[in-house]
This record gives C-alpha cells, sequence and structure tokens, in this order.
C-alpha cells in the first residue's frame, strides 16, 4: 500500500467537500492532498500518524491538517473488521487553501488565515468542547453551499484569531516531497506498524528500504525528525497508553504486549514521553473517567 496522493477537488462541484461516513477504512492508508483537512471523530479510537508525531486519538478528536501533510489514521480493529464491533462517526471537510478565490490570500484581511494554513502544516489539534467548533459541524449537513462556504470562513477565522493553538508535528520536521520519498517511506512504515510489538531489526528495515544502515539512519532522521527506535517506542507508548486506559491489564503484562522487552526500560520510556509513570497515568485516566 503506496501513501497516495488524493484529489479531493474533482469530487465535487463545490469548493469545498464535505464528507461523513461510518467507515474508518476510507481513512487507514498513508495519504496526503493538497487540501487542507478539518476532521472530526465523534465517534472511534486508534492512532493518529502525521508528519513526525504519533497521537493517540478517541471519540469527539477534532484536527485541521494543512496542505500535503502525510497523515493516516489507525482505527482500532474493534471499528475495522468485517462484523464491527464499534462504528466510527467521521466528519471531514476538505478545502483548498484559495477556496475563496485565486488572490484571496493577497488580500491584507486574509493575512490571519494565511498564518492560520502555517501552523496547519504541523496539525493542530482543537478543542472538543469549543462551542463554536461543534457548532459548524452539527450545522454542516443542513446547510446550502453557500452558506458552508460563509461557515467555514468565519471558522478559520475564528481559529486565526485564537492566542494559542495546540500543534503536533515538530519544528524541525522536514515533509518529504518527492513521491519515491512517500513510496520509501511507506513502506518503513508500513512494516514498523505491523511489527512494532515484536523486536525491530535496524539491519531489516534498512534492506526494506534498500540502503546500508548507516544510510537509512540519515534518511530515516531527515524525513520524520527522529531516530528509528525513538520513532518506535512512541508508538509502542501510544498503544501502552491505550490498554492502561481501557483494560486491566497488568503494567508489566502491557509492557511486553506492547513491544518492550525491559520493564525497566518501558517506564523509563513512558515517564519520559508522558510526565508520568504508567501507574500514575492509569489512575489519572479513571479518575478522570469517573
Amino acid at each position: 500500500m503506496y501513501i497516495q496522493r488524493l484529489d479531493h477537488s474533482k469530487a465535487t462541484d463545490s469548493s469545498i467537500v464535505v464528507r461523513r461516513d461510518q467507515t474508518p477504512q476510507n481513512h487507514n492508508s498513508w495519504h496526503y492532498h493538497d487540501e487542507l483537512e478539518l476532521i472530526y471523530i465523534r465517534k472511534g479510537k486508534g492512532t493518529f500518524f502525521v508528519g513526525d508525531c504519533i497521537q493517540s486519538f478517541s471519540d469527539q478528536f477534532m484536527v485541521l491538517i494543512g496542505s500535503n501533510s502525510p497523515h493516516y489514521w489507525l482505527f482500532d480493529d474493534a471499528y475495522l473488521a468485517e462484523q464491527a464491533v464499534q462504528q466510527a462517526d467521521i466528519q471531514v471537510v476538505h478545502f483548498k487553501a484559495d477556496f475563496c478565490g485565486v488572490s484571496f490570500l493577497s488580500l491584507p484581511e486574509a493575512q490571519p488565515i494565511k498564518q492560520l494554513y502555517k501552523r496547519a502544516e504541523r496539525a493542530i489539534v482543537l478543542s472538543n468542547e469549543d462551542g463554536q467548533l461543534l457548532s459548524f459541524f452539527d450545522n454542516l449537513a443542513k446547510q446550502s453551499l453557500l452558506s458552508r462556504l460563509s461557515s467555514l470562513l468565519s471558522t478559520l477565522s475564528y481559529l486565526a484569531e485564537r492566542p494559542s493553538l495546540s500543534l503536533l508535528v515538530s519544528e524541525d520536521y522536514t515533509n518529504p516531497q518527492q513521491q519515491d520519498d512517500y513510496k520509501r517511506m511507506n513502506k518503513i512504515l508500513e512494516h514498523i506498524r505491523l511489527h512494532y510489538k515484536t523486536k525491530i531489526q535496524l539491519e531489516e528495515v534498512a534492506q526494506l528500504a534498500g540502503m546500508t544502515p548507516n544510510s537509512f539512519c540519515r534518511y530515516f532522521k531527515q524525513k520524520t525528525g527522529k531516530s528509528l527506535i525513538p520513532f518506535v517506542n512512541e508508538l509502542r507508548i501510544a498503544f501502552a497508553c491505550k490498554m492502561l486506559t481501557e483494560t486491566d491489564a497488568t503494567i508489566k503484562q502491557i509492557c511486553f504486549d506492547c513491544g518492550f522487552q525491559n520493564f525497566v526500560s518501558f517506564h523509563k520510556i513512558f515517564k519520559s514521553l508522558t510526565a508520568a509513570t504508567p501507574l500514575h497515568y492509569r489512575d489519572a485516566a479513571r479518575q478522570a473517567s469517573a
């Protein structure tokens, strides 16, 4: 499965594309597109990959993703099986930066939105308790095409005026632009996704990429902003966080189930990435849901 370059503008005569579906498989692939993506996962759980970030998501997750930012929604198996135990509910809006016209971003009034687009290249996590954003998604289905256009512009203006926004992708991340890079990175990331619960060998991944280990290390660091092992460990910790909040498995069992071979290393890496011990993380999650 190669990273796909999608073109949502061909799907409709409208300047923006609005979709709501219950098929997470539509999002379960490495892809990028010219359009920005404003997405609201009303119901669904899994792991979100964007740039160099690995982020767990659950119900009511909302994010604005910039143009040509590679991303991937890995929904949990419960949402992907033919007889799915859980049903996802996904609302997504795709729009090009110049959806209001080719000269739109050159207008002085549009400069805050232009800056918002730049920040969105690092993926902006939005508050699922923000009444204006929730109203935007709630009203999309019943709006006329013109009203949708106006509503999107108003929402972007609102976000551009926010004093602080939470960004997921690090500043030093380099977005690969060549198609060959996407194909190669897809093979690497797909291998990691399938095997992160077991020991991943640098030599094996380098061979998959058609590189020597030294060349691969430089390449992977350039494209993701991280070395291979820290990247894999982030994915493992994301899985561990899900297990801590959603199961009653012991912490030691979770350590080995998510791919760590050593409990001390698991504990140390978990705390460095979450600022909490596994036990404190589980206690806090349970208190928050009580």
